[in-house]
């Protein structure tokens, strides 16, 4: 089995490194609202071909989380309708599973653009010239690093702590089930080539603006416990952001309240977007429940333990339609 792992991690190296070779010009990019996963590995990779005398820049469809601006590089990142000056010969998606995925993004990429899709999300539609997708890595941040490893890029303290931020939080600082032996050993060796790890602490996990605080508060004052209390909810109105002045992109976290409480196997996030009568639905679970399925249903997707969707209707709506499915299918399996 590992022999067949490394030969296919050769295969994609391999395959990646010779495009690199051949052009020039080249754009990173991710996923709508954009997580540390997304964030920090596509700055690592900014930082890697720009050592390697490329001309590179990061265009995203939504703004950074104010948590990870401190690894941003000083120029060369384009939020839209900001967009390079520089048509990209080559693009690639970091933990990004469908080309909708990427918003805006996706209508300024080249018709002929060679697209490097590299993700670890089971719901991946293999949409690039160039699929790496690994389900069993930790994080589009894991695959990033092994490529760089294996293309004999040398690792400085930015790809370091870029990568470092991709592995810590999509693994719920080495908390979720997705926490493996290899994103262990890669995280010590990370921090053993520089990564700001003190910093990265303070930065993404503890420097909280009071307004976020206040908005916490109001977002805890929601929860909801149902189906015999193995599911819980929360759900943010966008008269609470407003209310509170914090911006949505910083609000990611929230969905981690609900599947923290004793005994809930399934939490859930109702979310209002900016898009009127539409709403957010981010997903977490455990003790084997898959959410991802759940999520596909509704045109989303995502991991086993973490997925999301988007609905039209009110938060009420929305609330009612995935709480039926979701009872439906514990009833199903036996677990209610």
């Amino acid at each position: 089995m590992k022999d067949t792992k490394d030969t296919a991690i050769k295969m994609y190296a391999d395959k990646i490194h010779d495009i690199i070779k051949r052009y020039d010009r080249f754009l990173l990019t991710t996923h709508v609202r954009p997580d540390g996963d997304g964030i920090g590995s596509e700055v690592a990779l900014y930082y890697a071909l720009k050592n390697m005398g490329k001309s590179i820049s990061i265009a995203n469809d939504s703004p950074t989380p104010q948590i990870f601006r401190f690894i941003t590089p000083d120029a060369g990142m384009y939020i839209y309708p900001q967009i390079p000056p520089e048509q990209a010969e080559v693009v690639f998606t970091l933990d990004c599973p469908t080309l909708d995925r990427l918003g805006s993004i996706r209508e300024i990429i080249p018709k002929d653009a060679i697209i490097i899709n590299i993700d670890h999300h089971v719901s991946n539609e293999y949409f690039g010239d160039v699929n790496w997708v690994a389900e069993d890595m930790c994080s589009a941040g894991e695959i990033v690093f092994t490529l760089l490893k294996n293309i004999a890029i040398d690792i400085t303290q930015d790809i370091a702590t870029a990568l470092y931020i991709a592995i810590v939080t999509d693994t719920g600082r080495f908390t979720h089930a997705n926490t493996t032996p290899d994103a262990l050993r890669i995280a010590a060796f990370l921090i053993e080539h520089g990564a700001r790890h003190t910093e990265i602490s303070q930065y993404v996990y503890n420097t909280n603006p009071f307004n976020l605080i206040q908005l916490n508060a109001l977002v805890l004052n929601t929860v909801r416990l149902h189906a015999e209390n193995r599911i819980a909810t929360v759900w943010l109105t966008k008269d609470m952001l407003e209310k509170t002045h914090v911006n949505a992109i910083d609000a990611q976290e929230f969905a981690d309240i609900p599947i923290s409480i004793d005994g809930v196997s399934i939490g859930v996030l109702f979310r209002e977007m900016m898009q009127p009568n539409w709403v957010k639905v981010s997903l977490r679970s455990r003790n084997g429940f898959d959410v991802n399925a759940i999520a596909k249903k509704f045109g989303g997707g995502g991991h086993k333990y973490a997925a999301g969707c988007e609905i039209p209707g009110s938060i009420a709506e929305a609330q009612q339609i995935i709480l039926h499915e979701l009872e439906k299918t514990l009833l199903t399996e036996n677990k209610l």
